[in-house]
């Protein structure tokens, strides 16, 4: 154990004076000095560019390769408008490298990301950087220096962060209101929420009960980091957890208590809802009560999320359980599938506040009034949504009698308001991102700006976006105004004239192409997912060299989808071919163009019977598949209404969706 502590505090020792070398030696501009060239590792090709060097060393950051960062960086001068983000990669890495080797800050270290802090003051680089130091003073419980940077942290994106501050509270028997709400807060616990719910478990704040609802909220996220954290101070024996978690099935054939068997089920409900239902029908499992209540609950919206056919059934049996947000719009999905209104709203009704807010929630819970006799709470609980520009919004106005129509233009930005946004030097360094390829700090770069700014700043910021082509920015800060509006910026429709004679050969509406284009990629030309797909319409490599056998196109290359015609034609052309496919359902055929045709043919033979489109969308079991359809068809009315002037139905567009056996679209990707 000595040897391992003496081993750590040399790493530590070692990683801080490489962080403090570097960091003075880029700030004393001697980024250029033989010694350390020879200590940097290979240096960078001589001819690359200042732009280029950046690229190549956020590429080393995020590999964690200091040698090669060093290399890269020694080609960038101190004065390039980018050079701030290579002293905040290599005081990350060098946070990283502690953090990986367990070894505990040192003053000197805070002392230089506080110096980094000073020099970069009101920048999105200086509060990511404030972010991770907040962790790792939490970690070392300095609560001193926590405190002050926590109360000038101006993000507020991490649950870990809030946890550990309510942590030090907790810790130094200061009052701790909020501390509740933070542990319950994320689906996984992590290091700083964990932590928290063992101190506040200890001090008394948090008693068996309480442990056993965050074990269950874990079991909802299906979290094993929070079952085994909640587990762990419940006293349960930890291998039992484990087996509950990995084999439930063989952990179900023994007696481990409520709590394992509650892991045990509801692990089992997430493969196999059909035979956890068994089990609780059989009543093998020693459950009552409230316990029988949430298994029954994990069973139905498991269930519900393979669009099983019992789900409504298994749904009733859970209908006083004590449950989160997720599990309960689950079991309204099961209700909704089978119209079942007064079960839909009992569900809604038992929501949280913010989950009976949610737009999806507040529309079929007035549509449920309204089934219900209710018309005058129905009416009312629709006006509390209708004002949204939004798939709900849109829906519930149209309830109410008014079709889709985008609000008056607001005035225009003048020149004098655009030169303001174009000075500002948080949106020139985002652009500068842009032209190099680095979109992620882009965006962050732009979205920091945005703080604070009133509607006629967003709006000249949007315009200077789209002048510069930058039309997802243009799109997304406009879509931020709160009372005056320029749908011309929020809908842009760059490329017109390209592609309305590829929309019209097609026999599609241009509107709901536009719609599908603003939702895929948000106009970036280059657009590339995480899964590969590429350009304006994402376009799978696969997909792409099966339209191009399709349309006959001879020596086809996927980097040819980057060409705007080319992924026009070939977009359009797999858009009409899986409209004919699930019967010029513009639904089924958004869902198709996302998740393939043959997951929108299953879930449509699963109905009991012809519903609206936008409850097919709604019980859609895919999280993003449901949201995206949404969005399309949402956008698409608007779409509609800007090119016609005149008002649009989503409704009608949605159309009823009729049950039908599933097949025949093996031959589509």
């Amino acid at each position: 154990m000595k040897n391992r502590i003496a081993k750590l505090a040399i790493v530590g020792t070692i990683a801080l004076s490489f962080a403090l070398s570097s960091v003075l030696a880029q700030a004393q501009g001697r980024t250029n000095s033989p010694a350390k060239q020879a200590a940097g590792g290979p240096p960078a090709a001589a001819s690359q560019t200042p732009d280029e060097a950046i690229v190549e060393a956020r590429q080393a950051f995020v590999r964690n390769d200091p040698a090669r960062f060093e290399a890269a960086a020694r080609r960038v001068d101190r004065d390039h408008p980018l050079a701030k983000y290579l002293e905040f990669w290599r005081l990350r890495m060098s946070l990283r490298e502690q953090q990986s080797a367990e070894v505990p800050g040192t003053a000197s270290a805070d002392r230089l990301i506080r110096r980094f802090l000073n020099e970069h003051q009101d920048t999105v680089v200086a509060d990511l950087m404030r972010r991770d130091w907040l962790l790792d003073l939490g970690k070392r419980r300095n609560w001193e220096l926590f405190d002050a940077q926590y109360a000038a942290w101006v993000l507020r994106d991490d649950d870990q962060v809030h946890c550990y501050h309510w942590l030090g509270r907790v810790e130094r028997g200061l009052p701790a209101d909020g501390a509740h709400a933070a542990v319950d807060a994320p689906r996984h616990l992590g290091d700083g929420c964990g932590d928290l719910l063992a101190a506040m478990s200890k001090a008394r704040l948090a008693d068996r009960e309480r442990l056993h609802r965050r074990l269950l909220a874990g079991l909802e996220a299906d979290s094993r980091d929070s079952v085994e954290r909640a587990a762990e101070l419940l006293g349960l024996d930890q291998s039992a957890v484990a087996r509950a978690w990995t084999r439930p099935l063989a952990a179900l054939a023994k007696d481990g208590g409520r709590d394992i068997t509650m892991i045990a089920l509801s692990r089992y409900a997430r493969s196999n809802p059909q035979e956890a239902a068994r089990w609780l029908e059989e009543m093998r499992h020693g459950l009552r009560g409230a316990d029988l209540d949430f298994a029954w609950s994990q069973v139905a919206a498991a269930g519900m999320r393979r669009l099983a056919p019992q789900a409504y059934a298994w749904t009733l049996n859970a209908l006083d359980a004590r449950v989160g947000d997720d599990t309960l719009a689950w079991m309204a999905r099961a209700a909704l599938r089978e119209q079942q209104w007064p079960t839909l709203r009992r569900i809604v009704e038992r929501m949280s506040d913010e989950g009976r807010s949610d737009p999806a929630w507040a529309y079929w819970h007035g549509r449920a009034l309204l089934a219900g006799g209710e018309p005058a709470a129905g009416r009312e609980r629709l006006r509390g949504v209708a004002g949204g520009f939004h798939f709900y919004g849109q829906l519930a106005a149209e309830e109410l009698g008014d079709l889709v129509r985008t609000p008056p233009r607001a005035e225009r930005p003048g020149e004098a308001e655009i030169a303001a946004a174009a000075a500002n030097p948080g949106f020139s360094r985002a652009l500068r991102f842009y032209e190099i390829g680095l979109r992620l700090e882009g965006n962050r770069e732009w979205n920091f700006q945005l703080r604070g700014m009133d509607d006629r700043q967003l709006l000249a910021a949007a315009e200077f976006a789209c002048r510069r082509q930058v039309l997802d920015r243009c799109v997304n800060t406009a879509d931020r105004t709160r009372d005056q509006h320029d749908f011309a910026l929020r809908f842009v429709a760059p490329f017109v004239d390209d592609l309305k004679p590829v929309a019209a050969a097609r026999e599609l509406d241009p509107a709901w192409i536009y719609g599908l284009i603003r939702q895929e990629s948000r106009f970036i030309m280059d657009a590339r997912s995480s899964a590969g797909a590429k350009g304006l319409m994402q376009i799978m490599p696969a997909t792409g060299r099966w339209i191009a056998r399709k349309l006959g196109v001879e020596g086809f290359r996927v980097s040819q989808l980057d060409d705007l015609q080319t992924n026009l034609q070939f977009g359009t052309f797999y858009l009409r071919t899986v409209l004919d496919k699930l019967d010029g359902s513009p639904v089924l055929a958004s869902a198709a163009y996302n998740a393939g045709p043959g997951r929108p043919l299953n879930w449509r033979s699963t109905l009991p019977g012809p519903v609206e489109g936008a409850i097919f969308a709604e019980i859609i079991p895919f999280s993003e598949t449901r949201d995206y359809v949404k969005k399309v068809l949402s956008n698409a009315v608007i779409y509609a209404e800007l090119f016609s002037g005149q008002p649009q139905s989503l409704k009608t567009r949605l159309g009823t969706v009729w049950p039908q056996a599933a097949g025949g679209a093996d031959d589509v990707p």
